[in-house]
């Protein structure tokens, strides 16, 4: 029975494996698999964890603080009787319960500031969290778009290399009818090498691709991962102009690394508003309840019952307490002091994250828009380059071109597909990082157009 267990774990492990290898990913499956596997996103999710108790914590704060306990006593030889309050040589015995309650009326406001401190701690690792995801997803996303194009530049060389062999044979051929000579067709044996050689080039740049696609997704390098490649040249509305101004000022709100820095201002002037209100007064309420069993060792002496004691030693008590802060050791100053620096130093960081993002804003719209201009030049230069490649195919057929004008032919169009193919990922990576900065997180960019 056991073995069969085993061996039936043993089946559903190798049916997961096969069907993950077997699986197609595509560029959201890929994120998704990074973000669920990060380390890094695991550990700001403990980190989010702690903040989110620190914040249960200071709610809790509002609450009176409660203690109860017990306490026994036996005294030997010459003590305190607590039966009469006079000293006796008598060993006797004590035992006390109290409660007590305790709550801070004013401390100028300290509670209710360490509350929106803790809340401003759990926005900002919100924002933290969503900074690394958005950073992973934009690595994926070029590895991804890395391995689709080297794929495809490997596919175009096998092309390459089967046009090569073709060529060869014409080339043999009319040597053996005496049309061309042997030096014809040393230089086809020649374009038929280098693009074998091409071809194997491609094809590793293909599998170091997709190793860094598999470290980026935080993959087993052991295992296989196959991904969708097919893939549509489809690009946006270019006529639709970006508005820059507008972009800026959705970034303000919707970018985590500016966010971020709104949390810090935002408690830093809580942390000020803190340090200035440590030098008012402090008022705090107590109360509490106590009863106790006494019994002397002394064959004289008549101990009460337990409970009856218990409810003829009860006691309360209220009291309100004052505390006003005088001199600290210039404390107070001192912490004023170096909160109002922090407060201006995360102004100041927050202004230069905000031109520096204006920057980045303005120059990824000039890149995207720059990168659609390149790829209609090269979609015009590679169907232009099909056109008389073809010609050229049909003239070298008939003798009318030498092998060095049709290999340079085929060399032109390989360079025009390679030139195409670059400015569409280009292209696209520039529209995904522009969409980012309008608000639209990456992994949302790919749900929306899968």
């Amino acid at each position: 029975m056991k073995c069969k267990t085993i061996l039936f774990i043993f089946i559903i492990v190798l049916c997961n494996e096969f069907l993950i290898a077997q699986k197609k990913w595509s560029l959201a499956d890929c994120m998704e698999y990074a973000i669920e596997n990060s380390p890094q996103v695991k550990k700001k999710t403990a980190e989010s964890d702690n903040v989110n108790a620190d914040y249960t914590k200071a709610k809790a704060s509002f609450f009176p603080e409660i203690s109860a306990g017990t306490n026994v006593t036996t005294n030997f030889g010459r003590s305190i009787d607590p039966e009469t309050n006079t000293y006796s040589n008598f060993k006797n015995f004590n035992n006390g319960y109290y409660i007590n309650a305790g709550i801070r009326i004013f401390d100028g406001f300290k509670v209710l500031n360490n509350l929106r401190i803790a809340k401003n701690a759990e926005n900002l690792c919100v924002s933290e969290e969503q900074q690394i995801k958005d950073m992973i997803c934009l690595e994926v996303i070029q590895a991804y778009y890395n391995v689709i194009y080297s794929l495809q530049l490997n596919k175009l060389a096998k092309s390459q290399l089967d046009e090569a062999e073709k060529n060869l044979e014409i080339t043999k051929r009319k040597e053996q009818q005496g049309i061309l000579g042997y030096v014809d067709v040393a230089q086809s044996e020649a374009a038929f090498a280098e693009k074998d050689y091409n071809l194997t080039n491609t094809h590793n740049n293909y599998l170091n691709a997709l190793s860094v696609l598999k470290q980026k997704m935080f993959f087993p390098f052991s295992d296989s991962i196959s991904i969708e490649e097919d893939f549509d040249i489809f690009i946006d509305d270019i006529n639709a102009k970006e508005n820059v101004s507008s972009i800026i000022e959705n970034a303000k709100g919707t970018l985590p690394s500016l966010l971020i820095l709104e949390n810090n201002i935002e408690t830093a002037k809580l942390n000020l508003a803190t340090s200035k209100w440590n030098v008012a007064p402090s008022i705090s309420l107590y109360s509490g309840f106590s009863t106790g069993y006494i019994t002397v060792f002394d064959k004289n002496y008549t101990t009460e019952p337990f409970f009856k004691q218990l409810q003829q030693r009860q006691g309360e008590y209220i009291q309100l307490s004052l505390n006003i802060p005088i001199f600290s050791g210039l404390s107070h100053m001192t912490s004023i002091r170096k909160n109002k620096n922090n407060l201006l130093i995360a102004e100041y960081e927050y202004e230069q994250k905000k031109q520096e993002i204006e920057v980045e804003i303005q120059l990824a719209v000039q890149d995207k828009e720059r990168a659609f201009k390149s790829f209609l030049q090269a979609e015009k230069n590679v169907e232009a380059q099909r056109i008389v490649h073809k010609l050229n195919s049909k003239r070298f057929e008939q003798g009318l071109i030498s092998i060095l004008d049709f290999q340079t032919s085929g060399n032109n169009l390989m360079s025009a597909e390679i030139e195409y193919l670059n400015t569409f990922f280009q292209y696209n990576i520039k529209s995904h990082v522009v969409k980012y900065y309008k608000g639209i997180p990456y992994l949302n960019q790919i749900k929306t157009n899968s």
